[in-house]
């Protein structure tokens, strides 16, 4: 009986610690939970997605070209260069020498041309005196009228003939003047395509002429863009080589048709480069200044960038219970950057309530808490 008695006190007594130790299992547990839920409220600050007049910019890229340059290509084939005074980077005004050809054959063509001119002449004024001597013999009856008229096709002729002979020392003298290569337009030297001792050939450029006190970027705009650009628009250049300095130019031609395959046109911008410190070749960052647009924006700050794109997305706020607020990740689709704002093309709508600050510490479905809302505060 004492034994009975012992075992319904320790199977009591078991009972007792067992219930005693599941209840301070629980109550850590609950603890625990307690403890992570406190973790995973994450302070934010947020504000609201409003439409608002943003200052309209396009940023597009190009390479800088000169507004005027030429290659520059000999008139006469099969001729040996004997001068080519010019260098890469030498600068050259319009009408300097820029090469001489081999003219020793051509020359002795515009002398003996000469030669025969001036024997023609000689020849034309003498039937001339002639002409008017007869004149004067047949006024006096002194000259049958055959012989008058026949001196007077001579003299005819020879007139002709000094004519035909002057066309023909023209030409030759042309020809003689394209054995001499001058320089079209002001410019740089860019490229010097033979040596001197080459061979000519109307097919190949003896050297490229760049202009680069004026220069130009042609780049591409979409059709959604075109009907909003206009000749005369400022746009600011920036280029890699001077990062901190701004060079302005304008909008100077476009092009007036949209290409069927790109669904893009084609415009080019017109810079000012007096001191000559852009150069061909650079790559340039382009903006276009488009004017104001009203559009849905939201703080630059809120955007956060997928890693490896140029996607975007963004944290909204939805209230699940009058106390508890969780964060809702959002893809966007993000169109004109202004330096404090960017437009929202997709993903939001106005009034939505954006993470501008604690993004960071989020993921999608993260349970928060809004410690300011920046858009609800008066000043």
């Amino acid at each position: 009986m004492k034994v009975k008695k012992g075992l319904i006190v320790a199977l009591a007594l078991i009972v007792i610690f067992g219930g005693f130790t599941v209840f301070n299992v629980i109550k850590l547990k609950k603890k625990k939970m307690m403890r992570e839920e406190k973790v995973t409220v994450v302070p934010v600050e947020v504000t609201k997605s409003r439409f608002m007049n943003l200052k309209w910019t396009l940023e597009k890229v190009g390479n800088i070209k000169p507004e005027l340059e030429v290659n520059v290509y000999p008139k006469v084939s099969g001729k040996i260069i004997r001068k080519l005074p010019v260098e890469r980077g030498d600068y050259v005004k319009r009408g300097k020498l820029l090469a001489v050809l081999e003219d020793n054959t051509i020359k002795a063509q515009v002398e003996e041309a000469e030669a025969l001119l001036e024997s023609a002449k000689i020849q034309r004024d003498l039937l001339e005196k002639d002409c008017v001597r007869y004149e004067n013999l047949h006024r006096e009856k002194a000259l049958a009228k055959q012989r008058l008229d026949h001196i007077r096709a001579e003299y005819k002729s020879a007139k002709k003939n000094v004519k035909r002979l002057k066309a023909s020392l023209e030409q030759l003298k042309i020809l003689y003047g394209n054995h001499r290569i001058y320089a079209p337009i002001s410019g740089y030297i860019s490229a010097r395509y033979v040596d001197e001792g080459a061979m000519s050939s109307v097919q190949k450029p003896i050297v490229h002429i760049s202009c680069e006190k004026e220069e130009r970027i042609v780049t591409t705009v979409t059709e959604k863009e075109f009907p909003h650009i206009k000749k005369g628009m400022n746009v600011e250049i920036t280029v890699d080589a001077f990062p901190d300095r701004i060079f302005r130019g304008t909008i100077s031609i476009i092009n007036p048709t949209i290409d069927p395959v790109t669904r893009t046109g084609e415009i080019e911008i017109h810079i000012s480069n007096k001191e000559l410190v852009l150069r061909s070749g650079m790559f340039a960052h382009i903006k276009i200044d488009m004017g104001g647009k009203r559009v849905l924006a939201i703080p630059r700050d809120t955007l956060c960038k997928i890693p490896g794109t140029g996607s975007y997305f963004v944290y909204v706020v939805q209230t699940t219970a009058p106390t508890h607020h969780r964060a809702v990740l959002k893809n966007i689709k993000v169109g004109m950057m202004e330096e404090n704002y960017a437009e929202v093309i997709e993903g939001l709508k106005e009034n939505d309530l954006v993470v501008i600050k604690g993004q960071s510490r989020l993921k999608d479905g993260t349970m928060v808490k809004i410690i300011r809302n920046i858009g609800n505060e008066t000043s």
